[in-house]
């Protein structure tokens, strides 16, 4: 059977709550040994953005009134290494890996009836952020947007030093990663692949 025709039969584009982007396929990947495949990482939309990640700051308001004088209480949270976020009176909520739709779902049905007989949530995605380490010049956190691709997130973290392994970047997204050679990316700049909201970019240091 042709592997090809199974790949394309494969893609989807799943609905999101951002701007979609469309990642050309036929991207310069090397696939890494003892890690996961991304599975349709080339046909990757940022429709996948929708799904809520690790260190995805929020805002949740609660309206339990209604009327000019009702005032919300608002919440800034952020979603922690367990995938949670902490709301008063119903503690820790699962949100990693939720769309804002379903998180709202969960928070309402966990506040409606046992606290309020009826409440309006509303969540807010405030910041979102990517990492860089390794042989970059100014590894550290940065605020994810919609335009961020690998090359893009690699000279936002002041480019590469001079002991970069350019041709064995990784990126990492949950549990599994993928080696990105960014000279041959350099070169077509049309497989840039894009960077998702949480991921992680390490470059490697060169052996010579």
């Amino acid at each position: 059977m042709n592997p090809i025709r199974n790949i394309h039969s494969a893609l989807g584009l799943p609905g999101g709550i951002l701007v979609a982007l469309i990642f050309a396929s036929g991207c310069a990947i090397t696939p890494s040994k003892n890690t996961g495949s991304f599975g349709n990482w080339g046909a990757e939309v940022r429709g996948s953005d929708s799904r809520l990640r690790m260190g995805d700051q929020l805002q949740v308001r609660i309206e339990t009134a209604s009327g000019p004088s009702a005032t919300p209480q608002t919440y800034d949270v952020s979603i922690d290494e367990n995938g949670e976020i902490p709301l008063p009176l119903i503690g820790r909520v699962k949100a990693e890996g939720l769309t804002i739709g379903e998180l709202t779902e969960r928070i309402q049905a966990s506040y409606v009836p046992r606290y309020y007989v009826h409440c309006n949530i509303i969540v807010l995605v405030t910041i979102r952020f990517f990492y860089v380490g390794g042989e970059v010049r100014s590894p550290s956190r940065y605020t994810w947007t919609d335009d961020i691709t690998l090359l893009k997130a690699i000279n936002t973290a002041g480019g590469f030093t001079d002991y970069a392994n350019r041709g064995k970047v990784e990126v990492m997204r949950g549990k599994e990663r993928q080696t990105f050679n960014c000279e041959e990316l350099r070169l077509h700049p049309e497989r840039d692949p894009p960077i998702l909201p949480g991921d992680s970019i390490y470059v490697p240091r060169s052996i010579f």
